[in-house]
Order: C-alpha cells, then structure tokens, then sequence
C-alpha cells in the first residue's frame, strides 16, 4: 500500500512542475509589482518596457497623465480642507489691546472647505479616467500579444523518442 501511495505522488508531481505558464500582462498589488508579465515583476516607472504594442502605450500615456492631474487636484484639494478646518476650529482668538482683552473673530474657513471639496471632485473624474485607460491598455497589449485569456482550448499527443505525453492548452 505504502508503495502505491508513494508511485502515485511521484507520477503527480511532474505534472505540477510542468504547468503552463502565462505571459499575459496582470496588474499587480503594490508599487513595486505594478505590473506582472509572466515571472517578471515591473514598477509603474518601468512602463515602457512592458508596453510593445503603440495603441497600448498610447492609452498607457493617457492614464499617466490623468493620474497626475487628479492626484495635484486632490492635493490641492486635501490642503484646502485641513487649512479650512484648522481656521474653523480657531477662529474665536483672543486678544489683547492696552491690557483689556477682546475677542476677535475671524472670518470662517467653509469657503476654504468649499473650495477643497470642488478641487477634489474635479480630480475624481480624471482619476476614474486613469483607471479606464490602464485597463485598456493592459486589455490592448495582451490582445497584441496574442495572450487573451479567451483562447480555446487544445489538446495535442506529444510523442518523442521514448515517451508519450498529452499536452492540454488552456
């Protein structure tokens, strides 16, 4: 019995150690890993090494610049804000005039919130943007490649000098 467990691991192993491997383009979880293509791992700054095909890159291009734009908007944006806030919260100030003290109050920071909020929601758009043109130009280059994940599935009897082997594609 021990001998029929130990041929059946051993016969299942080299068909795990031989899977297929995709070379289609994903995106991957952080900064460093940006972009995964295959084993090989990029950054978002290494984008023109991994975009081949011209209609991908260009849509690629677009999504940086949108990015950028929303990210100063939402900068300028979150400044405001916490400028507005920080005047809202100390705006009754006391001060001292000849040794009597007054209160002086200032004016309020909503227009500065207001304002904030408005560059913010000018950014979303264009952060939205940003995402639509990175999935199309992952969806462009992978189709170029001939790597779409819509590919049918084959199989092929593959035989060498002494060896047999069913190939299945997927």
């Amino acid at each position: 019995m021990k001998k029929l467990i130990s041929m059946l691991l051993c016969s299942i192993f080299p068909l795990i150690s031989f899977a297929q491997q995709s070379d289609s383009l994903t995106l991957g979880k952080s900064n460093r890993e940006f972009f995964i293509k295959g084993d090989q791992k990029y950054k978002f700054s290494e984008y023109k090494k991994v975009f081949t095909n011209q209609e991908a890159l260009g849509y690629m291009k677009k999504a940086n610049t949108n990015s950028t734009v929303s990210q100063i908007f939402g900068a300028v944006g979150g400044g405001f804000i916490g400028f507005g806030l920080v005047k809202e919260i100390t705006k009754n100030k006391t001060v001292y005039y000849n040794g009597v003290a007054v209160k002086e109050k200032q004016a309020g920071g909503w227009g500065l919130i207001g304002i904030g909020l408005g560059a913010i929601g000018i950014g979303i758009p264009f952060a939205i943007s940003a995402d639509k043109n990175l999935k199309k130009a992952i969806r462009t280059q992978n189709k170029a490649a001939g790597t779409e994940e819509t590919k049918a599935a084959s199989y092929r009897l593959d035989i060498s000098g002494n060896s047999i082997g069913l190939t299945y594609t997927f």
